[in-house]
């Protein structure tokens, strides 16, 4: 049989802290080139956020571990809990907000990863989204 994988063991992992988000890398071209996505474990604390934003050339799969999420893909927003997830192509505006009382865990799955190099662009600023909410 042939092919490539990786094993990642929780204590290998790179973590970043990111504007108070703990990232937990898992797989990316960083940790396994052969790989074409990215996948991260978010800790999110109260009150912590991902503002609207977008990927120009990634789509992305978020999956609830622990806690809620405000989700909000271009106008709609959604609250997502435990098991629920959502599937967003890229150049769509999304943000992610906790407002629970508890951390909010989830995953992100980015792809593909030629896609990283366009970055990610803070739409947060701009109308319609920075009236969507108001923190």
């Amino acid at each position: 049989m042939a092919g490539n994988w990786k094993f990642s063991r929780k204590n290998d992992l790179e973590i970043e802290k990111a504007l108070g988000r703990d990232h937990y890398w898992h797989y990316g071209e960083h940790r396994a080139p052969e790989a074409d996505n990215y996948l991260v474990k978010v800790i999110m604390k109260k009150g912590d956020k991902h503002d609207f934003h977008r990927h120009p050339r990634m789509n992305e799969i978020l999956y609830i571990l622990k806690g809620r999420a405000e989700q909000w893909v271009e106008d709609e927003m959604q609250i997502l809990e435990q098991g629920d997830s959502v599937y967003i192509d890229s150049d769509v505006v999304h943000a992610i907000f906790n407002d629970s009382d508890q951390d909010l865990e989830f995953l992100a799955i980015l792809g593909p990863s030629s896609g990283w190099e366009a970055g990610t662009i803070d739409e947060s600023q701009n109308l319609p989204y920075s009236e969507y909410r108001k923190t």
